[in-house]
């Protein structure tokens, strides 16, 4: 056991913002959007893509729309990016794209470049029916990846309509070619959310939405944009706290969990008035600063409204074998990107599609698919049936979160997600009592940041974890033949005023926040290869993490609260475990027993896709209706009708 430990840390009292301060970290709304916006762009006109080729063109962007000079050399930087045909040139196109769609409205790029940005477009692979093979590695499966390439092609389509391209395609045919999967996409998204759900893709997927929402010629394409736009911002709103999107996330990196500034803080910063820029993360920022798109004010209150306790249930995606249900066939080539879009490659149910598909065009993601299509034969032939639909670690199917705000911190977590798969980015719940204060676990993969899962992001193997209320358990059941044989909790003592250990607890506090993880392995506090002290580490393969939450509010102090989350009783036998909350009452869970609070069985699967004081929608629904102290917002998919009332 751990000996009592008492760290006491100095408050750091947070800066007001100015517009000397532009990077500061804002936690209260201040200025209108039209001030934010300009102060945005003249912030990335001067600091911008910090140097990496794939972010340089929304700084060139960004200092379009401020009236500064374009940087040709850094221009021509630009043009070989998406030359280059390497991974995530898509990213750079969309934004190029936007440049020259702003350049007919104000004259801004430089004659001399003009006719290599058009043969750099009309040189593109906008697909990989293309037929030119692929030189370099390129992502085109992901939810992202689709429609930034599709947009892309619609697009420039919509530029050079007369045009051959270089593969022998018009400008007309590329926009009837993209067409149909980007409408596809758009009611996916409408109806079924983002499978990378509260992602660090949100900051693309908002430039690809601006682009579609502002130059799109089809009409019902561009309400659709704004639709999903609307929405894709409805779920920070619900999810962040303080401009941090801190909920539990389907696709995240090391950066944005423990730097402090998420992937989408700048979109926050924007758009709501907090969260804090960065120099990278920029791209739907400088599409929205340059973009006719408003965020409806609801959602902006909605997203800033943190002193009103919110509780928030959100279904997100689907499950593979739910899918004909919603009218989706698993032998259909269109159809099947859905499955990709959801990094569902080798499901049972769709992987010949995915097999045929990979062998006709030579695309990644897998080669070896006869091994998977064999191993589930044999189990149909022995069983009756597959056993083993969940051996995808990218898989992105339904999720069901609950996030619970309060004015003192924030709980987010996915309910029951894919328990003992393997893992990838997927980051299953955390704690938030400020941007930098945060608490979650995870069963780490190797120390590489760059590489998922890797120590701080991720799980080698999912666990199986839910919420109450201001409760999470979650539960690790780690398999024999992988590594690693620990979990471990992220806990930065130096980013809280205060932090506690006893026994097997660790107590935080933060301003007037307060936070308790448990382990039910003895856990120690160390250092991680950083050698930053945050690392709450528990050898086993087996072990049960507890976290509450709590506020001054509630426990009028910090003593309090440590004392009575660390007497309340905690039965554990295997990996069932009833712990007797102070706040919930008795929370019992196990890895194969229901979740139960005060002896009721509490559902793991929501029949919502929003379920919030604002909004309270049935899955799949068409119709989609926020209301906020008289003001609504109307989304009418079937009819593509947007209505906004102020």
């Amino acid at each position: 056991m751990l000996k009592y430990l008492l760290i006491l840390l100095s408050l750091i009292p947070v800066a007001s913002i100015s517009a000397q301060q532009p990077d500061v970290y804002q936690t209260i709304p201040q200025g209108t959007y039209e001030e934010r916006r300009t102060q945005f762009l003249q912030y990335y006109s001067e600091n911008g893509g910090s140097g990496h080729p794939l972010y340089e063109v929304f700084r060139q962007a960004a200092r379009a729309a401020a009236g500064y000079p374009a940087e040709p050399d850094r221009m021509r930087k630009v043009i070989d990016v998406i030359r280059s045909n390497h991974d995530c040139n898509d990213f750079t196109l969309n934004g190029l794209l936007r440049m020259v769609y702003l350049d007919e409205q104000q004259d801004y790029i430089p004659e001399c470049m003009k006719e290599d940005i058009k043969a750099c477009i009309l040189d593109f692979k906008y697909w990989w029916d293309d037929g030119r093979r692929d030189t370099t590695y390129r992502c085109y499966h992901t939810e992202n990846h689709q429609a930034l390439y599709h947009t892309a092609e619609l697009l420039a389509g919509q530029l050079y309509k007369r045009e051959k391209f270089t593969n022998g395609m018009t400008g007309r045919e590329h926009m009837a070619h993209a067409q149909k999967p980007l409408m596809q996409w758009l009611d996916y998204r409408f109806r079924f959310g983002f499978s990378e759900w509260m992602s660090t893709y949100y900051d693309v997927e908002v430039l690809l939405l601006a682009n579609l929402f502002d130059f799109a010629e089809d009409r019902t394409i561009r309400t659709k944009a704004g639709m999903v736009l609307d929405l894709l911002l409805f779920d920070i709103a619900l999810n962040n706290y303080q401009g941090f999107l801190g909920s539990s996330a389907g696709r995240n990196y090391a950066n944005s969990i423990i730097s402090g500034t998420h992937t989408t803080s700048p979109l926050c910063k924007l758009v709501f008035g907090t969260g804090t820029y960065n120099r990278e993360e920029i791209m739907g920022p400088v599409a929205l600063s340059t973009s006719s798109y408003r965020c409806p004010s609801i959602i902006c209150e909605i997203a800033t409204d943190y002193h009103t306790p919110l509780l928030n249930r959100q279904r997100i995606s689907i499950n593979v074998e739910d899918a004909e249900q919603y009218g989706i066939p698993y032998d259909k080539e269109p159809e099947c990107h859905l499955f990709w879009g959801m990094q569902e490659f080798i499901h049972p149910l769709a992987i010949r599609m995915s097999k045929q598909i990979s062998e006709k065009y030579d695309v990644w993601p897998y080669r070896n698919y006869d091994d998977y299509i064999q191993k589930y034969d044999t189990e149909i032939a022995r069983y009756g049936k597959t056993v083993s639909n969940r051996l995808d670690r990218f898989a992105l199917s339904e999720a069901n979160i609950e996030t619970y705000r309060t004015p003192d911190y924030m709980l987010s977590c996915a309910l029951d997600y894919r328990k003992g798969a393997p893992g990838y980015q997927q980051h299953i719940w955390q704690a938030t009592l400020g941007n930098k204060a945060l608490v979650y676990t995870n069963c780490p993969g190797g120390n590489n940041l760059r590489f998922s899962p890797n120590y701080w992001s991720g799980n080698e193997s999912l666990p199986r974890a839910a919420q109450s209320g201001n409760v999470v358990i979650c539960i690790y059941n780690l398999p024999d033949n992988r590594k690693p044989d620990f979990t471990h909790g992220y806990f930065p003592v130096q980013e809280f005023d205060e932090v506690h250990i006893s026994g097997s607890w660790i107590f935080g506090r933060k301003g007037n926040g307060y936070v308790a993880l448990y382990s039910q392995n003895t856990p120690e506090l160390t250092t991680d290869f950083r050698g930053v002290l945050c690392d709450f580490r528990a050898q086993g393969r087996q072990n049960i993490w507890i976290c509450e939450t709590g506020s001054q509010s509630q426990w009028d102090s910090f003593s309090r609260f440590i004392e009575a989350v660390s007497t309340a009783s905690i039965d554990a036998d295997g990996l069932n475990v009833t712990y007797c909350s102070p706040s919930e009452g008795a929370v019992s869970f196990g890895w194969d027993t229901p979740f139960r609070t005060k002896d009721k069985n509490m559902p793991l699967r929501w029949k919502y896709r929003y379920d919030n004081p604002y909004c309270k929608t049935l899955f799949d629904s068409s119709i989609i209706q926020i209301e906020r102290e008289g003001k609504k917002l109307m989304l009418d998919l079937e009819k593509g009708k947007r209505t906004v009332i102020p």
